[in-house]
């Protein structure tokens, strides 16, 4: 089994996040931090990073396994509201980060590569620089995500 790691891009997002300095904050929740993605050749990617360092979801407690499974799919419902997309995709690798996070990617039924994983269809990096997540030019984004995941926070108490 992976282990969480020592230099761990996750741990250093959550604490970019508590300090204010997060470009793409959205929420601190019970048990992650919703977050835009660094990338929104999607737009409305977003992520949830889990606040506790676990590799997989078995790893965290029963119940705040089914509270992060809960606030990941409140993220969601904010995003499929908010950008309307065709479908949303999710995602949880670690392959790379062995923190436990959760990708939302919103997908359009217009895309040249609907049918193919997202991971394919992102820009080759010398094209990505139009994509990148920028905290006042995503501000409008970042304050609906912001609205309607508290919104949706309150209606599920």
């Amino acid at each position: 089994m992976a282990q969480h790691q020592d230099n761990c891009e996750i741990c250093d997002r959550l604490r970019q996040a508590a300090r204010g300095e997060h470009p793409g904050f959205i929420l601190e929740m019970e048990t992650g931090v919703a977050v835009l993605g660094d990338s929104q050749w999607f737009r409305g990617y977003s992520l949830l990073l889990c606040k506790r360092p676990a590799t997989e979801l078995d790893e965290l407690p029963p119940n705040m396994r089914r509270k992060y499974l809960e606030e990941m799919a409140l993220l969601a419902q904010a995003v499929r509201t908010v950008v309307q997309p065709h479908k949303l995709n999710y995602e949880c690798l670690g392959n790379m980060v062995h923190h436990l996070h959760w990708h939302i990617f919103p997908r359009r039924a217009d895309e040249a590569q609907p049918e193919k994983p997202v991971w394919v269809c992102m820009p080759a990096p010398e094209e990505a620089a139009p994509y990148a997540l920028n905290a006042e030019g995503d501000a409008s984004l970042i304050i609906a995500l912001r609205a309607e995941l508290q919104r949706l926070m309150a209606e599920n108490r």
